[in-house]
């Protein structure tokens, strides 16, 4: 379908998920006051329309040209979602800039303003995209204003406003200013894409099982899963995991990290040298990560990098996609279950790994973030079978 035939459909379809959500939202936090979702429900529903909206082609192709046509223009629409954010505090009577909260307008920006200033705009992909990317993220998770942005704001973890925003944002730059490709932030419906990802995440489970069989980290009991309480419990964790925690690091890990890598490693002659170099990094992190945090299963990190690692090389051997593409896929999978030692548990870290594989599986397959979280959200809603 042609995207700018496509459009107004789009806008249908984000207002009749904005309303479902709603929906659900609600329904979840219908302890609260009615004053207090009344005061949350407007900021919700522009928030989740355009987390909708933005990414898709068909609103990118009609909106892109009018809104990067100028370098002024361009930060028209950061300074909107800004604008919310702000506003969002404001009316709960908290000042946005307290602390570290004064250099968010910077960090939300800068992405646009680096694009810009550094003509990166349709250009090949250079590591500098990389780092524009950690810059995004780092302060993402750093910066505070001292209080909580939940949305409902004084609700059960739905969502959360400033990580939207920063979403958003993130599309935005990515998708508008840096034009990169396949970013894939928006919600479509397609019986393989859903094939593909509840077969990725039946193939984890199914090889955590049977670690979990050997292991004795299998938690079978003390679940009435067909009580109401349980279902509704699982719902609600189950939304509060995918708009909260999923999305969030499937855009930037899938979506842009994992685009941005596969790009640039596929477009170099000698893409090996990044499988080579890749292994022998991650595989010395993995050890130094283990030897900290938990000296005894040092192994299993360094081992889960090593099968990653050697299945992208025989995958790579079979040329089943463009030479690198599975090497990347190595390297940010390997990456993200690195970033959870915080949870510190070396089975959890190597896990995580094989976790990121099923997530860059699929969104390699569909070339769509939210297939990649659905399977995200799969896979932690389903940690109530393990101890780990």
């Amino acid at each position: 379908m042609n995207p700018t035939t496509s459009y107004s459909p789009t806008l249908v379809k984000s207002g009749l998920l904005t309303a479902l959500f709603l929906g659900l939202c609600l329904t979840f936090n219908r302890q609260l006051s009615a004053t207090e979702l009344a005061l949350d429900s407007p900021f919700f529903v522009v928030l989740f329309f355009l987390l909708f909206t933005v990414g898709h082609p068909a609103v990118v192709a009609r909106w892109q040209p009018r809104l990067t046509a100028s370098g002024q223009r361009a930060l028209l629409f950061p300074a909107l979602l800004i604008g919310i954010l702000y506003a969002y505090l404001i009316v709960h009577g908290h000042s946005p800039f307290q602390g570290s909260a004064g250099l968010f307008i910077f960090f939300l920006v800068f992405p646009t303003l680096g694009f810009i200033a550094l003509q990166r705009v349709d250009a090949p992909v250079a590591w500098s995209d990389v780092i524009f990317l950690l810059l995004i993220v780092i302060p993402a998770t750093s910066i505070s204003f001292g209080v909580g942005t939940s949305l409902p704001f004084k609700g059960s973890g739905f969502s959360n406003a400033m990580r939207l925003v920063i979403m958003i944002s993130a599309v935005y730059g990515f998708s508008y200013v840096r034009r990169l490709p396949n970013v894939g932030f928006y919600l479509t419906f397609r019986w393989n894409y859903l094939f593909i990802a509840l077969g990725a995440w039946l193939s984890f489970l199914l090889l955590v099982a049977v670690l979990g069989y050997f292991g004795k980290f299998l938690n079978l009991t003390g679940h009435d899963i067909l009580s109401s309480t349980f279902m509704y419990e699982y719902l609600k964790d189950f939304v509060r995991i995918f708009c909260g925690t999923a999305l969030f690091e499937e855009l930037f890990l899938r979506g842009i990290l994992q685009n941005l890598i596969t790009r640039k490693v596929t477009d170099s002659p000698r893409w090996n040298a990044y499988l080579k170099w890749g292994f022998i990094f991650f595989f010395v992190l993995s050890f130094v990560t283990g030897y900290l945090v938990e000296p005894k299963l040092t192994w299993f990190p360094m081992l889960t990098t090593a099968l990653l690692f050697g299945a992208a090389y025989l995958i790579e051997r079979q040329k089943f996609e463009k030479l690198g593409t599975y090497t990347a896929l190595a390297i940010t999978s390997v990456f993200f279950g690195l970033v959870h030692f915080h949870a510190g548990s070396m089975l959890f870290v190597g896990l995580a790994s094989v976790a990121g594989w099923a997530y860059g599986y699929t969104y390699l397959k569909t070339q769509n973030v939210f297939y990649a979280a659905l399977v995200h959200t799969l896979v932690n809603s389903s940690e109530f079978l393990f101890h780990i």
